[in-house]
């Protein structure tokens, strides 16, 4: 399986066995305890999209920590060797030489291994992630079993199906980052993707995130390395050495509109949530609220409830435009996707789907706007797995039921909207109107 695909991790994508599949660790149920938090004050915003600007915004809010960084991503990949599957939950191992992995090019790693290094170890990284059971092979090394041997703190996620968040708090709240950014080489720098770092917020939301964080972690279980390793490589490892942080970016895509990153002031954050915790309630009651006009910058719909509440929201007036991604990692998503899209263009939103830009790897943003007011953004797809129905949720052996954690904020400024607005209607210009296949719909 290519490297490009591997990245882009979806519950969907691994086989399923009797017990669940591969990632899955969860071994209680687990009940919603986490209700959506109202901020409506102001922060400062700084949007950012790739392939123009995600690794600056990662790189900044990494060097602006000066006691803590708490990381939640599915997966940490590197752009070279170190990470290569041959094949996906468990299998042969994965790795390459300590020499290999210490001039590792994805800038991500070495800024976090440069900033633990630069405080004497005293920077405390926390680092809660999913467990696909690939291990390492002897006399190799990987980004991760790189890490834990500096010193980074690192759980494995079980308190649902899977981790699906792009997350980062630094200093306990003093900025905070929600992207659908995954910790691959396509994510950065080939693909549509959508963020927010959010600073001095003077709300309890920050206070949310954080909590969600420390109870995943607090049920997470220690990541334990796969493999020995001789004195020799760990002390080649553990060396205080600076790693090079070269490939900055951006990375222009041929015809592809090219995005800035600028602070902006004074947004008023209008709450914060999380899923799946009452999240699908949340979610739909913001749906609701449209009044005029619904934009909707996406991966994937795969939800019929979600699919349907689109479809009554254009039925009763609202303007709905979709932008959808060309091309779904999972054959099974896709099909899904498709049955959704073609129920949206029979009921008449033909003209009001695009497929997104060609050239884009994957068009794998997460954002909405309603009525030109106000910008949702979200880590998850508007899937089931991301929105699930109810607030108890066992374990997948029990249910046959995928769910994820993710990560979401509501924002109403009108520059924060003009931003996600420039993006939509440049991407919406180089897509191209979705169609059924013949005899699909």
């Amino acid at each position: 399986m290519p490297l490009s695909l591997c990245l882009l991790l979806v519950a969907a994508l691994y086989p399923a066995s009797a017990s669940g599949p591969c990632y899955d660790y969860q071994d209680a149920t687990y009940k919603a305890q986490f209700d959506p938090t109202d901020c409506n004050a102001e922060c400062t915003v700084t949007p950012f999209f790739s392939p123009d600007h995600s690794v600056t915004a990662y790189v900044e809010v990494i060097k602006a920590a000066e006691e803590s960084i708490d990381l939640l991503e599915p997966d940490f990949k590197s752009w070279g060797e170190c990470t290569k599957y041959k094949s996906e939950c468990g299998g042969q191992c994965i790795g390459c030489s300590p020499e290999e992995q210490a001039t590792e090019p994805f800038p991500i790693f070495g800024t976090l291994m440069n900033a633990l290094h630069a405080s004497k170890k005293k920077l405390q990284i926390r680092f809660l992630t999913n467990n696909f059971d690939v291990p390492t092979c002897s006399n190799l090394t990987t980004p991760v079993d790189w890490m834990y041997l500096n010193g980074v703190a690192i759980r494995n996620y079980k308190t649902t199906t899977f981790q699906h968040a792009k997350f980062m708090i630094i200093d306990k709240g003093k900025k905070v980052l929600i992207s659908s950014v995954n910790f691959s080489q396509t994510s950065f720098t080939k693909n549509r993707e959508a963020g927010v770092i959010l600073t001095d917020c003077q709300c309890p939301l920050i206070d949310f995130y954080q909590r969600v964080f420390d109870s995943d972690w607090d049920t997470g279980y220690d990541y334990k390395l796969s493999t020995t390793y001789s004195s020799n490589n760990k002390k080649y490892i553990t060396y205080d050495r600076v790693i090079p942080t070269n490939d900055m970016g951006p990375f222009p895509v041929t015809g592809a509109y090219v995005t800035d990153m600028t602070d902006v002031e004074g947004v008023t954050v209008v709450n914060g949530y999380t899923a799946p915790d009452n999240a699908r309630d949340t979610f739909m009651n913001g749906l609701d609220s449209a009044k005029e006009s619904l934009k909707i910058h996406i991966y994937q719909i795969t939800d019929d409830g979600i699919c349907d509440k689109v479809l009554d929201l254009y039925k009763n007036g609202i303007n709905v435009t979709l932008l959808v991604g060309s091309y779904i990692v999972s054959y099974i998503d896709y099909e899904r996707a498709q049955d959704c899209y073609c129920k949206l263009y029979k009921g008449g939103l033909k003209g009001h789907i695009k497929k997104s830009y060609s050239k884009f790897k994957f068009s794998h943003q997460k954002y909405w706007i309603i009525d030109e007011t106000t910008v949702h953004l979200s880590t998850g797809n508007w899937s089931p797995s991301d929105f699930p129905e109810g607030s108890t949720f066992p374990p997948y052996a029990k249910s046959r039921s995928s769910v994820n954690r993710d990560m979401l904020v509501v924002m109403k400024s009108p520059k924060v909207v003009a931003i996600f607005e420039e993006v939509f209607t440049n991407d919406w210009n180089v897509g191209t109107p979705w169609e059924p296949k013949p005899g699909k719909c």
